[in-house]
């Protein structure tokens, strides 16, 4: 028989416990990026001169491509899951400077691409929610576009061809929709954490990619329609 003076807590379900710790560290990781942003503006020259923009574009590759191998050693998951948004944000300082200075309605199209951003991810988030359509069948699908993506962008550098504005158009188009799919995919992840096992903060650093990408594609994409350039 129970004590009546025993009080009853119901503990937080394990699923609940581990969507709450992954959507604190995407949390945590987009204020980083904005310090990051912060500090990369009070040295912007030195990256641009310096070669160092490229020295931690290295280095934010190594953090992603290693992170399988950090990410389950306390304390050291957390140092580094920090360093990486913080790098994002260092590194992408100049292009940000650039949309600011190379045009005349910059900030108003960075404003834009923020809500744009907000707004597409919300609509992931509800999808996903709602729909009971199982996401993860599209895993092998979007990692193909993802290559090809990658692909066309490197091409895109080297072949006079392709850099018109209407293949830039339908390159950024391309990684608006692939990285708005991603957003919904790994917010279902997400939802279904601890029936899958995965860990909190390899999730967490997908979300923040899948965001921050879109955030770019998109800006991208407003830049060609409507960028005013000085």
């Amino acid at each position: 028989m129970q004590n009546p003076t025993q009080t009853t807590v119901n503990p937080i379900p394990l699923e609940s416990s581990q969507e709450s710790q992954v959507y604190g560290l995407f949390a945590l990781a987009m204020a980083i990026t904005a310090v990051g942003v912060l500090v990369g503006i009070q040295y912007a020259p030195a990256i641009l001169t310096s070669g160092l923009h490229m020295v931690l574009l290295i280095a934010e590759l190594a953090l992603i491509f290693t992170a399988r191998l950090w990410m389950n050693n306390y304390p050291i998951n957390y140092v580094l899951f920090a360093l990486f948004p913080f790098l994002s944000g260092f590194t992408i300082t100049p292009y940000i400077l650039y949309v600011l200075t190379g045009y005349a309605n910059g900030g108003s199209i960075l404003l834009n691409a923020f809500g744009a951003t907000a707004f597409m991810a919300l609509a992931a988030a509800v999808f996903a929610r709602t729909t009971s359509f199982n996401l993860s069948v599209l895993g092998r699908a979007l990692f193909m576009a993802l290559i090809g993506l990658i692909i066309l962008s490197i091409a895109q550098i080297f072949v006079p061809a392709l850099q018109t504005t209407q293949f830039e158009l339908l390159l950024s188009g391309a990684g608006i929709i692939i990285f708005a799919v991603f957003t919904a995919y790994d917010l279902q992840r997400i939802t279904n954490l601890s029936r899958q096992g995965m860990n909190p903060f390899l999730l967490a650093i997908s979300l923040y990619l899948d965001i921050f990408n879109l955030f770019l594609y998109i800006l991208r994409f407003m830049l060609i329609i409507a960028g005013d350039r000085r």
